[in-house]
């Protein structure tokens, strides 16, 4: 057996191999003998005809067919380690010539390569979060919350209720807003003596769920969705809604009423990547109820820690409660700097994969589609039928964030090994007995958990994962450690030996 590999431009490589003549009609043998045993043939009792005999009864061609096949896997195997390939997914057999010398030609996929080139010369601005007042005030009015007296009301939204609604909040562009806020004006003109008129529960259940039905059919969680859940908890406070404007639009709801507006993200950093742009909300009230806040005081910060050794002060509590939102503060701007230096890591980096790679991450967001249809009684065939289109739509529409996700997974990945990070046995188990430590009686329980293989790696994946991030942060702050290598370099530098060998060792 004799291999030819070249390397094509979508990182396959096209495997040409000779085969020896004898080889196909072994295979051929074999293969009459394999049919004979599935075969009843007049005469002849199961797997003892002859081969001309099989031949003549199912014909050269299945014949060869079936012999093609068995020992295109077996020669595929061979080639791949003739050509030291390491192949990413399946190969395919391309073409077959049998005629005097028999040729088996392949496509394999290559295995994704990555050179990550001068990323430790990213520099991307860092700024160090600040925690205000008035974030530690918002975290003590939550706080306030759950120890509230809270009572179900019968009465319109009005500001200060707690509702729990379906809300669905999705992106739009500017022609989608201006038609969206007319719409919803004229709807809520349409809907008011709707609201006033109908009365009683059966008509509040009968609405929510005509309503929930309509929103299971027309709101698919995409790249577009902001908010999508089915039972929100939200109170109309400026300090804890979804957007300003919120409380507004929902005043004078009744229960089992949707209610359809557009809202513009104020154009402020606070917003993040919503800032200045316009939502669609779509909000069915399921409950509203009126909340009674107890008073700010000690007596509330000893209820909050009553089952800590020593119960907080108030001023105790508004320490802690700084100190938990500037780590949690540093650590979201860690990941939200990581990601935009990874951003950039991506674009210096010369990255080669198959396109197989990218159909095998678009398949992983429509499994994932499909298991969210179906916990709402759809499935991804339903979904294509509502939405009048194909798979093929779906590939077009996922095909552009898959490749912005394959390419910044196999970064994360280079840079990992360049840096040398890893998440060792030692380090996950005391990942796991951390976690452990927060499930009080249920420890044990958590940690059986963690048997499972899957379950560890997933973990180590996500610790891993973590650590780059945190790596990568540091690079493009200029904050980064330096590497092992590269202190020993330059160790070897600042010795007295010769250039020449040195390069020679190099």
């Amino acid at each position: 057996m004799k291999t030819q590999t070249e390397r094509l431009d979508n990182h396959t490589a096209r495997l040409v191999v000779d085969v020896e003549p004898e080889r196909l009609e072994q295979a051929k043998v074999a293969a009459a003998k394999k049919l004979s045993r599935r075969l009843n043939i007049p005469g002849f009792r199961r797997g003892k005809a002859p081969y001309r005999i099989i031949a003549n009864y199912v014909g050269e061609g299945a014949l060869l067919e079936e012999a093609v096949e068995e020992l295109g896997n077996q020669i595929y195997q061979e080639a791949l380690d003739e050509a030291q390939i390491e192949p990413y997914g399946p190969g395919q057999l391309e073409d077959v010539k049998v005629e005097g010398q028999p040729v088996f030609t392949f496509t394999v996929p290559l295995q994704p390569t990555v050179d990550l080139n001068d990323y430790r010369d990213v520099r991307v601005d860092y700024t160090v979060p600040e925690i205000t007042d008035d974030d530690v005030n918002r975290a003590l009015k939550s706080l306030q919350e759950q120890f509230a007296v809270v009572e179900e009301s019968h009465r319109p939204v009005e500001p200060g209720n707690r509702i729990t609604a379906y809300i669905d909040a999705r992106l739009v562009d500017e022609d989608e807003a201006t038609n969206g806020e007319a719409e919803s004006d004229d709807a809520a003109k349409d809907e008011e003596p709707v609201a006033e008129a109908e009365s009683g529960d059966a008509a509040e259940e009968a609405s929510a769920e005509e309503s929930e039905e309509k929103h299971e059919h027309e709101h698919i969680v995409d790249e577009r969705t902001v908010i999508h859940e089915h039972d929100a908890s939200v109170l109309l406070d400026e300090d804890t809604v979804p957007a300003p404007g919120f409380i507004e639009a929902l005043t004078g709801a009744v229960v089992g009423e949707t209610r359809e507006f557009v809202l513009t993200y104020p154009d402020e950093e606070a917003y993040g990547q919503y800032a200045g742009k316009p939502v669609k909300f779509t909000v069915t009230v399921n409950k509203i109820e009126t909340v009674t806040l107890p008073a700010l005081n000690d007596e509330l910060a000893a209820r909050a820690t009553a089952d800590e050794k020593q119960p907080l002060t108030l001023l105790e509590l508004r320490m802690r409660i700084r100190e938990n939102l500037e780590r949690s503060a540093r650590e979201q701007a860690t990941r939200e700097h990581g990601r935009k230096v990874l951003d950039e890591m991506v674009k210096r980096a010369t990255i080669r994969y198959p396109e197989a790679v990218i159909n095998d991450q678009i398949e992983s967001y429509l499994r994932r589609m499909d298991s969210d249809l179906r916990q709402r009684g759809l499935t991804l065939d339903d979904y294509l039928k509502i939405t009048q289109k194909t798979r093929d739509d779906l590939y077009a529409d996922y095909r552009d964030v898959a490749i912005s996700t394959v390419e910044r997974a196999l970064v994360m990945r280079q840079v990992a090994e360049a840096e040398g990070l890893e998440v060792t046995d030692e380090q996950l188990e005391a990942e796991i007995e951390s976690a452990a430590a927060n499930f009080g009686e249920q420890a044990n329980n958590y940690r059986r958990l963690f048997r499972d293989r899957n379950m560890r790696e997933s973990l180590r994946n996500d610790m891993l994962s973590q650590k780059v991030m945190e790596r990568i942060s540091l690079i493009g702050r200029g904050e980064a450690p330096e590497l092992v290598a590269q202190t020993a370099a330059a160790s070897d530098e600042s010795t007295d030996a010769v250039p020449e060998e040195k390069g020679e060792s190099a």
